[in-house]
């Protein structure tokens, strides 16, 4: 019998090594997978349908839904963790977070998730509205679909996919910008530090973190009882109505390779990870849909209707496949 071409966007991730390289199969399927170039563009290409199931920015599917495009999310993500250092600054240019009012902030999409989670601890933590400030992108959008609240100005030259943090720096250095909110080191770097992002952002002179205390984030996480969900998997609802078993035999195969992913790890990496898990006391990505996850994306909706991009919090039922709502014994 012949098996069933499925198409799938994702990333070459030590998680998804396994399906990628052909370690694991799905039975009566055949996998077609691109795993190139980069996230943005990879979410901008499933945005408009390229493949039946992708990675997805988790801020992009919800507006997208919304908005009546026919997905629906498995329980599987892939980039977690705090964004708050993911806010930079030049320093000598301000003398608390508060001082941001009014200033100008810059970001490589208006619309991204990162982008999304750093605006709602601004919110949050310091009363600041996305109203209160002046944005500037100097990336491509994958999909935002409502007028906004704020008048959001292009940075020229528009770099390519990817490109986009040295742009910020430079303008942030120069004083141009006052504040840029970037992606970039998800997981346990964001929890503790010591990824690469400082050093992307610091090609230009005075550019640093705006917020770098490790113990300070470690509280917000455990006092918030969130853990950012940054991107996800999703898949065309179209393709569940043709294949209704595809669901459940997808999470378990993600589940299968992550159990495979350390080989393709360091020891710093898996380390990390073990400190992660121990400080929320769960697995962040045993790909499942728990009290935990339901409070996040809760969160990541209340932000987007702060920010003007989406219209009202949906309900958490109707964002995943059935098969999500259904623990396994872990």
């Amino acid at each position: 019998m012949a098996k069933h071409r499925i198409t799938l966007g994702l990333p070459y991730h030590p998680r998804t090594r396994a399906l990628i390289d052909g370690e694991i199969g799905i039975d009566g399927y055949e996998l077609e997978i691109t795993h190139g170039p980069t996230p943005g563009e990879r979410h901008y290409r499933f945005a408009q349908g390229e493949w039946d199931i992708g990675e997805y920015s988790a801020a992009t599917y919800l507006r997208t839904r919304e908005k009546g495009f026919r997905y629906i999310a498995l329980p599987i993500f892939f980039e977690r963790g705090p964004r708050q250092r993911n806010i930079f600054h030049c320093e000598g240019k301000l003398k608390h977070p508060s001082d941001l009012k009014g200033k100008k902030i810059g970001c490589f999409r208006y619309g991204a998730t990162a982008v999304v989670w750093a605006r709602g601890f601004l919110l949050d933590e310091f009363g600041l509205k996305t109203t209160d400030m002046q944005w500037y992108v100097s990336g491509k959008e994958v999909f935002i679909g409502r007028d906004l609240p704020v008048k959001v100005e292009r940075l020229d030259p528009v770099p390519p996919f990817g490109q986009e943090k040295l742009h910020l720096s430079k303008l942030l250095s120069q004083g141009e910008l006052h504040a840029a909110l970037v992606a970039g080191d998800s997981g346990y770097l964001g929890l503790f530090g010591g990824g690469a992002l400082p050093k992307a952002m610091g090609e230009f002179p005075g550019v640093k973190p705006l917020f770098d205390d490790t113990d300070a984030i470690l509280r917000w996480v455990r006092d918030k009882r969130i853990y950012p969900i940054i991107h996800l998997v999703a898949m065309k609802e179209e393709t569940v109505e043709r294949h209704p078993d595809l669901p459940a035999k997808l999470i378990e195969a993600f589940r299968e390779a992550k159990k495979r992913a350390s080989k393709h790890q360091t020891a710093e990496q898996i380390a990390g990870h073990e400190r992660e898990k121990a400080v929320l006391g769960e697995d962040p990505y045993a790909y499942v849909l728990g009290e935990t996850e339901k409070r996040t994306i809760s969160a990541l909706a209340r932000y987007q209707v702060e920010q003007g991009l989406i219209k009202e919090v949906p309900p958490i039922e109707g964002l995943f496949v059935r098969e999500a709502y259904h623990r396994p014994e872990l």
